[in-house]
């Protein structure tokens, strides 16, 4: 399916508003945390398989005191498990929200871009036809369209041409 053409308009005070709004949320969760890559790394982590265990060792631990040892603190386990489950639901929100972010701004590039292109044939066909200024701003359009060529090496520079056979 493709995307029909997206026009809309952002005003600076919606934008302002939308920005001041992330602000405040992350304002209600004061407790979020970045976790540096080696510690990411060492830390236990709850896969899919393992949600089940957790909310079920939850369960049996409120429903038999008896097992659970005083070295293990029922109420942060408690909270824990509570605050993770909130933290998914809230996530995935967020997650569906941001997909759709992306999802709006590739489709919108995609449209800027096909505009840039028309735009830079039009200055091409105009130089080509000497009109005054268009050979400057093509210039400066064509260097996005400059092909990388491979920096060669000495050993490359240094190799004969192979021979073309008959």
């Amino acid at each position: 399916m493709l995307v029909k053409n997206i026009s809309a308009k952002i005003t600076p005070e919606i934008e302002e508003q939308a920005q001041q709004h992330l602000k405040d949320l992350k304002a209600l969760f004061p407790f979020l945390t970045d976790l540096p890559p080696i510690e990411r790394m060492r830390m236990a982590k709850l896969s899919r398989r393992y949600v089940d265990f957790v909310d079920r060792s939850l369960f049996h631990a409120r429903a038999n005191p008896q097992y659970v040892p005083p070295y293990l603190d029922s109420q942060e386990f408690t909270s824990d498990v509570e605050l993770k489950n909130s933290l998914h639901r809230i996530y995935a929100e967020a997650n569906a929200l941001a997909g759709k972010l992306k999802d709006t701004i590739l489709a919108v590039e995609s449209e800027a871009y096909s505009s840039a292109r028309i735009f830079y044939k039009s200055v091409q066909t105009a130089a080509k036809e000497g009109t005054e200024g268009a050979q400057q701003v093509a210039q400066d359009l064509a260097y996005n369209y400059k092909k990388k060529r491979p920096v060669k090496t000495d050993s490359q520079e240094n190799k004969p041409e192979p021979v073309k056979s008959s």
